[in-house]
């Protein structure tokens, strides 16, 4: 056994415990059941779980951190607690007796003031009581129990089982189901219910998303309005791209925004209406001629509100797909009016460079005559100087072969100079080409 132990996956164990947990309890008609369905927030399931805890704990149990529901025997009858991800359930289970099928369902609470001492809003509670057909008999016309206008009947588990209901609240500021057991197990029954439970819970749950659909249809007709001006703007051009740019930008972040605040909704509302889809489909259920059947009414309310979030996330995700065309398009359009402005400038400087470099030249040309008459000036005072010291030599001819020689020694190192620099802007032009290169291939590479 050690040895099993030992080689256990460290998930095994938590799963095991998992796929046994959400369990309902067998059931025997007649009796009776209240679901107090509570909303509560990641905030609040500390104190939900210490009060599970020291209730378990009083009535001889155990409610551990990572448990997700639990029966509690209370008063006579059964106390099972449900936690899902964003809602809570406590259903009391009695035993039948010769109360009406429906009543306050505060008489189900241990203290009237019981459901101050849990964290969390109620977002619904029904009753439900069982029957079985020689109580049926008793009660004579059941259509008096619920609004004649949204009565809902049909046959359920393979018509071992009948439901009325008409899902609105009541009088007594609950909703109802009765349900009649025509043979089922107790474990069956008990299923059954379970299935009926989570189907108009998740059913609530799935139209938290219309009221936010519909306030996101408002801000999205008015985004597509504004996209199609602007679209309009930029096919006729009336307007500086940088600030149509700067609008769709200012549109697009109001999308992403919108489509932040209500996506997990919309997300939540397809997965609880998929929820409640493969709870009609579990319920096995036979329609009855001239009721309204679950299948009726979930086609007829809850399909409508639902196509509604579908609607509003493909808009939403279509409209951030347009105004990201819209923006590359705009972008586009201005690299291309940067192009033209840089081949201007191109020209414009190249015009410029023309310039200098004739400039240039012309300097270059009085600089030749004034580097000759600075040094035909040099020349004559050496030879002056020559002829000071020297008797015999002859001034007048070394000054007349001066100027040519000079003049010639000038011209030809202006020559040489040239060459030299131009040979070298080519060579320095092709290191600073390579080198760019070289960068170029080291920002591929990484």
């Amino acid at each position: 056994m050690s040895g099993l132990q030992h080689r256990s996956h460290p998930l095994r164990d938590i799963l095991d415990k998992e796929l046994q947990q959400r369990t309902f309890p067998a059931l025997t008609a007649p009796c009776r059941l209240c679901q107090f369905m509570l909303t509560v927030t990641p905030a609040s399931r500390s104190s939900e779980l210490s009060f599970m805890q020291q209730l378990a704990s009083a009535q001889g149990s155990h409610f551990s951190e990572t448990a997700q529901d639990v029966n509690l025997p209370l008063f006579g009858g059964t106390l099972r607690f449900e936690k899902h991800g964003e809602f809570s359930s406590y259903i009391f289970i009695q035993p039948a007796h010769d109360k009406q099928l429906f009543d306050d369902p505060l008489d189900f609470l241990p203290a009237k003031d019981w459901l101050g001492q849990i964290p969390g809003q109620i977002f619904r509670v029904v009753q439900l009581s069982i029957i079985t057909p020689a109580q049926l008999t008793k009660l004579g016309n059941i259509d008096r129990l619920f609004n004649q206008d949204n009565c809902i009947s049909s046959r359920l588990a393979g018509q071992q089982a009948r439901i009325w209901t008409d899902f609105q609240k009541h009088a007594e500021g609950a909703g109802r189901m009765l349900l009649l057991d025509q043979g089922l197990t107790p474990a069956a029954l008990g299923r059954l219910v379970q299935q009926l439970f989570d189907l108009g819970n998740y059913r609530k749950l799935s139209l938290l998303g219309w009221p936010v659909a519909r306030q996101a249809l408002a801000k999205l007709n008015l985004l597509e309005q504004q996209l199609s001006d602007i679209t309009q703007r930029i096919e006729h051009k009336n307007n500086a791209d940088e600030r149509l740019l700067n609008e769709i930008t200012t549109m697009a972040a109001q999308t992403e925004h919108l489509i932040a605040d209500n996506s997990s909704r919309l997300q939540a509302t397809a997965a609880y209406y998929q929820l409640t889809l493969d709870r009609l489909k579990s319920l096995n259920e036979t329609p009855i001629d001239g009721m309204l059947s679950l299948q009726d009414f979930t086609e007829r309310r809850l399909t409508p509100a639902f196509r509604t979030s579908e609607s509003v996330v493909f808009r939403q995700n279509a409209l951030s797909g347009r105004l990201g065309r819209s923006t590359e398009l705009l972008r586009t359009r201005i690299n291309l009016t940067l192009e033209q402005q840089n081949q201007q400038l191109l020209a414009s400087m190249d015009k410029r460079a023309k310039l200098q470099l004739h400039m240039q030249q012309m300097v270059e040309g009085l600089s030749l005559v004034a580097i000759s008459y600075y040094a035909l000036q040099l020349t004559d005072k050496a030879l002056n100087a020559l002829s000071f010291w020297f008797a015999t030599f002859d001034l007048a001819l070394w000054q007349s072969l001066s100027v040519p020689a000079v003049l010639l020694s000038v011209g030809l190192l202006f020559v040489w100079l040239n060459r030299q620099l131009h040979r070298a802007i080519p060579e320095q032009a092709m290191s600073d080409a390579a080198k760019d290169q070289q960068a170029a291939n080291r920002e591929k590479m990484h």
